[in-house]
């Protein structure tokens, strides 16, 4: 684990101690949920770029089983 250095504004500061006794638990756990919110707002972009990178290799590989999808029909 490491430790890193953090400035809070005092209106800030004083309203997490209102909320909770366990500062650095809500902090870690407030950052981390952080963390899960971008992930997930970023995922549908990240779906999307790696549909573009590999689209001219799906459709060569659907064009090559295009005879096959026929011959059952």
């Amino acid at each position: 684990m490491q430790t890193i250095e953090v400035n809070v504004p005092d209106d800030v500061l004083n309203s997490l101690g209102s909320v909770s006794k366990e500062r650095e638990t809500f902090v870690l756990e407030a950052v981390k949920e952080k963390i899960n919110r971008e992930k997930k707002r970023n995922l549908p972009l990240l779906l999307a770029e790696g549909y573009r990178a590999v689209a001219k290799e799906d459709l060569k590989v659907a064009k090559e089983f295009e005879t096959a999808d026929f011959e059952n029909l």
